[in-house]
């Protein structure tokens, strides 16, 4: 295994990314460099703190972007992230759920905007998974992120329920429509 000089890795890289770093290498990559792919999937096989302390990482980097820079970076991560097992995906959304709750809330909300933006394009299923999973992990929160997340929930569109031209804003509820009175069969005059 090849060693690295301290300026050749940069700086916060724990044994398990310097790992990647190697692999990276081997693949024929430059040592910096990460398929969207690999970086997804090493860090759901992260230890929590490592993993919370790389997406923290990379929420803060999307959150400084431009609007169109961070839209096709948070489409690459989404698109990987979804090619995960369901279990890694719960990993990845209940850490960057954790970590939104943490955040100011102008940071938070440009990049939930641009999440649900980004989940609207999807196939509907995607999207129901990830309002499932958020739903599941609330109650692994702390209290007072999971108020965070009811709070971010209601204003936010539910991108299942919303056709392509629904309003943005809280989902409404559906009215049920009342039955229709028929007659009998046998009168049929």
């Amino acid at each position: 295994m090849r060693r690295y000089a301290p300026e050749r890795v940069a700086p916060g890289i724990e044994k398990p990314q310097l790992l990647i770093v190697v692999a990276n290498e081997r693949k024929g990559r430059t040592p910096m460099t990460m398929d969207m792919k690999d970086m997804v999937k090493a860090m759901a096989s992260m230890p929590e703190d490592q993993r919370k302390t790389m997406m923290r990482q990379r929420l803060e980097m999307f959150a400084g972007m431009p609007d169109a820079e961070r839209t096709s970076a948070m489409r690459q991560m989404m698109e990987a992230a979804g090619t995960l097992p369901e279990t890694d995906v719960r990993k990845l959304v209940k850490t960057r759920t954790e970590i939104l709750c943490e955040l100011p809330d102008q940071r938070r909300m440009t990049l939930m905007q641009t999440h649900m933006g980004l989940l609207k394009q999807m196939p509907p299923e995607r999207a129901q998974m990830d309002m499932r999973i958020v739903q599941a992990i609330t109650p692994e929160l702390k209290p007072e992120h999971q108020r965070q997340v009811m709070e971010m929930m209601k204003m936010m569109p539910m991108p299942a329920m919303a056709g392509a031209g629904a309003p943005a804003g809280p989902a409404r509820a559906a009215r049920i429509p009342e039955p229709v009175k028929r007659r009998p069969w046998w009168r049929f005059w």
